[in-house]
């Protein structure tokens, strides 16, 4: 892998729980690492659901493989730019030489 096309600084997040004013335990997201990128494919698709026009964006994130990187799996997301990345899935390319994080947008409504 070149690493001169990793040129995007990705957070991944983990869920996390903590206490709001009230003591109550609510969700929350946490940084779990902060790695260089590359943005392989993005794709994007729309459909009408149950009358309500839906669109999907889907993202892959290419990384290298390291300990911190491969314990990430679909229950972590991805921060970038401001937007929010669900990961899909994980897949392993090579001999644990990198990564690939297929993630789907968050579109807040």
């Amino acid at each position: 892998m070149n690493i001169g096309f990793l040129d995007r600084r990705i957070v991944i997040q983990s869920a996390s729980r903590t206490a709001d004013v009230y003591g109550q335990t609510v969700p929350s997201w946490s940084t779990y690492a902060t790695v260089w990128a590359a943005l392989d494919n993005k794709s994007a698709s729309s459909a009408v659901l149950q009358e309500q026009e839906t669109t999907t964006n889907r993202v892959t994130w290419r990384v290298r493989s390291s300990t911190e990187t491969r314990a990430v799996t679909p229950k972590y997301r991805i921060s970038y730019g401001g937007d929010i990345y669900n990961i899909l899935a994980v897949q392993e390319v090579g001999r644990k030489h990198e990564l690939h994080f297929i993630t789907e947008r968050v579109v807040s409504e």
